[in-house]
């Protein structure tokens, strides 16, 4: 396990030789969304960012130079008989990054350029809980809906049809 420190540090250091650069925290990131695994009657919900506190990262796709490549990539990649693309949502890299831990100096989130050969907008959102100095805190349960629910809160809703909305959680 790496320390906080550590973490903190992947974001200044490209992760990709694919990538057309760091993250930068005046870019936008999305997420692209499915129905009905993350898209019921409208409303987004929470398993569409639930991935956000696992090891593995939480995929979102950089808006700008090969969004449109990458998205259908992507898309073609997650879509299958049971689930549909719907849309995506978006969040500012800048509130991403400003997501604390309560009542510590603590980032809770860092977002890493993770291009690849085929998808050069993708990037991923890592949670800093599984640090070493973040599970000496305690609070695996608290950071978990916390980034579940208040996490999502950040991203803006777009549809196929590019109407904006807020996401909502049910």
């Amino acid at each position: 396990m790496s320390s906080y420190e550590e973490c903190i540090e992947k974001e200044k250091v490209s992760q990709s030789p694919h990538s057309p650069g760091l993250v930068a925290d005046d870019e936008q990131v999305s997420r692209v969304l499915l129905t009905p695994k993350h898209v019921k009657n409208g409303q987004v919900l929470p398993v569409a960012f639930q991935d956000i506190y696992s090891s593995r990262g939480f995929s979102v796709l950089r808006l700008g130079e090969n969004f449109d490549e990458s998205l259908e990539k992507t898309i073609e990649d997650l879509e299958d008989e049971n689930n549909q693309y719907v849309g995506y949502a978006i969040a500012e890299v800048s509130e991403v990054r400003a997501f604390y831990i309560p009542k510590t100096t603590y980032r809770l989130l860092i977002v890493i350029d993770t291009a690849t050969k085929v998808k050069k907008a993708h990037a991923d959102i890592f949670s800093t809980r599984n640090t070493d100095d973040i599970k000496k805190l305690g609070i695996k349960k608290f950071i978990k809906n916390l980034l579940r629910y208040e996490f999502s809160k950040l991203f803006k809703y777009n549809n196929r049809n590019n109407s904006s909305e807020e996401s909502s959680t049910p």
